[in-house]
C-alpha cells in the first residue's frame, strides 16, 4: 500500500507540475504518463486494501468473539497469528536476526537518496526564467 500511495503522490505531483509548466508541450508530455501512473496506483491501492481486509477479517471475528462472548475455542489460532505478526516471515519468534529488515531498509534508503539526487540535479540544471530573458534567441 505504501508503494502505491507513493506512486499516487508522484503522479499527482507530475500532473500539478505539468499544469503549471511554462508551455503546453510540457503538459502534453507529462499528462498521459502521469494519468496512467495515477490510474495504476489507484488500482493497486484498491487491490491491496481489499487483500489486507480479506486477510485480517477472520482474525477480527475471532478476536471479537473472544472479547464479547468469552469464546476461547480459537484462542490458539489468534495467539499464533499475533506472534507471527511480531516477527518477520521465515524467522523463529525468538530469533534476533533481522537481516531481511535491514536489507529492505537499506534498499529503501538507497531509493530515497537516489530520488533526492535526481531532484537536486533537475533543479540545479534548470535555467532560470530571468537568465533566459537576457539572451538572444538562437534559431
Amino acid at each position: 500500500m505504501i508503494v502505491f500511495f507513493m506512486l499516487m503522490v508522484v503522479a499527482v505531483s507530475a500532473l500539478i507540475a505539468g499544469r503549471r509548466g511554462s508551455g503546453p508541450q510540457s503538459a502534453s508530455r507529462t499528462r498521459p504518463v502521469a494519468t496512467t501512473l495515477a490510474l495504476t496506483s489507484a488500482m493497486g491501492l484498491l487491490l491491496s486494501s481489499a487483500t489486507i481486509y480479506l486477510t485480517y477479517r477472520p482474525y477480527w471475528y475471532i478476536f471479537q468473539r473472544a472479547i464479547l462472548n468469552g469464546d476461547r475455542s480459537q484462542a490458539r489460532d489468534l495467539r499464533e497469528f499475533l506472534i507471527a505478526m511480531r516477527t518477520l516471515p521465515g524467522l523463529k519468534p525468538d530469533s534476533y536476526l533481522n537481516l531481511p529488515t535491514y536489507f529492505w531498509t537499506g534498499v529503501t534508503l538507497v531509493g530515497v537518496v537516489g530520488l533526492v539526487v535526481i531532484l537536486l540535479r533537475h533543479f540545479r540544471g534548470r535555467p532560470s526564467a530571468h537568465g533566459l530573458q537576457n539572451h538572444p534567441r538562437v534559431p
